[in-house]
């Protein structure tokens, strides 16, 4: 439910003023608040958002493409662009991030193509609320984040993670945080206790309390090299997404579609990194449909009747394999579990993956997959999937 506002407030919103601080103030050794915006007609559903900088050398801007670079008006005002750096990210505050009667603050991880006003408006139309209400509403002090790139490289994404706790941690006083994160942002939530990272990365705090899994990608993803009628569908409406060809026939034409690929930038992708990391195989588990598009080519490598694809081994390969290591990763025994996977496979009524039980993307025994994150001793408290309504 929207907070009231001030006559003040409405006639700033009327005249479209952004009410921001731009003036950099240094939170830690490690970061800087580039601005602090508190105009609802910007901040939308949150009380304040700041623009953060994570100063490490090592994280450097990634590639973004037209579609997947930030769409929504307020995500770029905040950002100053709607292709950020990743060094950057928004923290959001919700109305009660100070006064809400629970010690351990919420901080809720978008997943892919998304941003942390998802978990607020989760239909993107204002017509139903989402975790954000219900959790403020339940006395929790809930914060938001939004990554600069929205299917940016996991390893950068796990240390501006690492990075928006400490700030959390530093506005409320609290040691621990919890953790929900929907979909592609289980990949740095689990990176980051499971201390999965690379030579720059900060070692895990121990500053998580509870991690709850929204679709978490536990056992991996192969969507897009099983399901090729989608990327013909990605390129003819220029929707985001990553195609796993780098050429395609469309309306009788060869395109070189690889920079809308899920492949690096030394073949002429580079812009869906994120996701190439999260790859793995579901092909034993189960079969390839026959009926989608130069299906054996897609998925092995090679050229079909319609399209060029690399393979899903090389994808895997050029994502480094992160599946694998998380697998061989446990979390750590201080974070209490648990992992929530819808079993309804169509979104919007549109039915998408059907090969096996999924969300409609993700297959249900992906995110399931809990125990390799137990075996150094955390807690599962609880795991189970349901027929859940995808937004």
């Amino acid at each position: 439910m929207f907070r009231k506002v001030s006559a003040l407030l409405l006639a700033v919103v009327l005249t479209a003023m952004v009410l921001v601080t731009e003036t950099p103030i240094q939170a830690s050794s490690n970061m800087t608040i580039e601005a602090t915006f508190t105009d609802s007609a910007t901040t939308l559903y949150w009380e304040k958002v700041e623009r953060i900088r994570l100063n490490n050398n090592s994280i450097g801007q990634e590639i973004y493409i037209d579609d997947n670079e930030h769409k929504a008006s307020n995500i770029v005002t905040q950002f100053g662009t709607a292709q950020p750096h990743s060094q950057l990210f928004l923290l959001h505050y919700a109305d009660n991030w100070d006064t809400g009667s629970k010690p351990n603050p919420v901080l809720l991880v978008h997943g892919a193509g998304s941003n942390g006003d998802y978990y607020a408006d989760p239909r993107l139309d204002g017509s139903k609320d989402g975790l954000k209400q219900h959790l403020s509403n339940d006395g929790y002090k809930v914060f938001s984040i939004t990554f600069a790139h929205p299917h940016g490289d996991n390893y950068y994404q796990r240390e501006v993670l690492d990075a928006a706790i400490d700030r959390i941690k530093e506005v409320t006083g609290a040691a621990k945080v919890d953790l929900i994160a929907h979909s592609k942002g289980n990949m740095s939530a689990r990176m980051y206790v499971s201390n999965v990272k690379k030579s720059y990365g900060s070692a895990y705090d121990q500053d998580v309390r509870r991690y709850i899994q929204l679709a978490a990608p536990n056992g991996g993803i192969d969507y897009a090299f099983r399901n090729t009628w989608v990327a013909w569908g990605i390129m003819a409406s220029n929707a985001f997404g990553p195609v796993p060809f780098t050429n395609m026939l469309i309306y009788g034409f060869w395109n070189n579609t690889a920079y809308h690929s899920i492949y690096g930038d030394a073949d002429g992708g580079g812009a869906y990194t994120g996701q190439a990391q999260m790859l793995a195989r579901w092909d034993s588990e189960y079969a390839l449909s026959v009926t989608e598009q130069d299906w054996y080519t897609a998925y092995h490598g090679g050229w079909g009747f319609f399209s060029y694809s690399k393979g899903i081994d090389y994808a895997i390969n050029q994502g480094g394999n992160l599946i694998s290591i998380l697998k061989q990763s446990p979390v750590d025994a201080t974070v209490a579990l648990a992992t929530l996977s819808g079993n309804k496979n169509s979104i919007e009524g549109v039915v998408l993956e059907n090969d096996g039980p999924s969300d409609g993307i993700l297959f249900v025994d992906s995110a399931m997959l809990t125990s390799d994150m137990t075996v150094g001793g955390a807690t599962l408290l609880e795991k189970k999937d349901n027929e859940l309504q995808s937004y």
